[in-house]
C-alpha cells in the first residue's frame, strides 16, 4: 500500500508546474515586484505580432525595444533601461515566463509590463544569450515592421 502512496505522491509532484523553470504570471502579470506598465505603440504591437507568427527557437528572442520616452521613464522607475527585452504575452496565453533577463509581458490590447526584478546589463544578456544559450541573432531584430509584407516573416 505504501508503494501505492509513493508513485501517486511522485506523480502528482512531477505534473505540478515547475517554478525552479521560471515564474508563472498571476492574473495575467508577473508575480514578483515591482513592474513598470508601458502603452503599447503601434509599432510595437505590429513587432509582437509578427514575433508571435514568426517566431523561431533556434533565433535570439531579445527583438523587442521600448522607446526612448517608455526607456527615461524605466530607467527612472528602476535605475536601468536594458537596451532589448525578449516577449511574453499573457494576452496570448502565455502562462509565465522561462527566461530570467529583461523581459515585457502583454497583459492587455494595449499595455505591456517591464518587471524590475528581471532586468540586467546589456552584457550579461548578451554573453547568457550567445554563450550559454547558443541563439542564433534574429532577423526580427532590426526589420522595419512598416515594410514585411501581409503574411511574411523576415528571412
Amino acid at each position: 500500500m505504501h508503494i501505492r502512496a509513493a508513485i501517486c505522491l511522485g506523480m502528482l509532484i512531477a505534473s505540478s508546474p515547475a517554478l525552479a523553470d521560471g515564474y508563472m504570471f498571476r492574473d495575467g502579470h508577473f508575480p514578483e515586484g515591482q513592474s513598470t506598465v508601458f502603452r503599447l505603440t503601434s509599432e510595437q504591437k505590429k513587432l509582437i505580432s509578427l514575433y508571435r507568427k514568426c517566431r523561431d527557437n533556434t533565433k535570439t528572442p531579445y527583438i523587442f525595444h521600448l522607446t526612448p520616452a517608455q526607456s527615461a521613464a524605466l530607467a527612472k522607475a528602476s535605475g536601468i533601461a536594458p537596451e532589448r527585452f525578449a516577449i511574453f504575452e499573457s494576452y496570448h496565453r502565455d502562462l509565465g515566463v522561462d527566461i530570467e533577463f529583461n523581459i515585457i509581458n502583454r497583459f492587455s490590447e494595449e499595455e505591456f509590463e517591464v518587471p524590475h526584478k528581471l532586468l540586467s546589463p546589456e552584457s550579461e544578456v548578451r554573453e547568457w544569450e550567445t554563450d550559454v544559450i547558443g541563439w542564433a541573432p534574429s532577423p526580427l531584430a532590426s526589420v522595419n515592421v512598416a515594410e514585411v509584407k501581409v503574411g511574411e516573416c523576415p528571412k
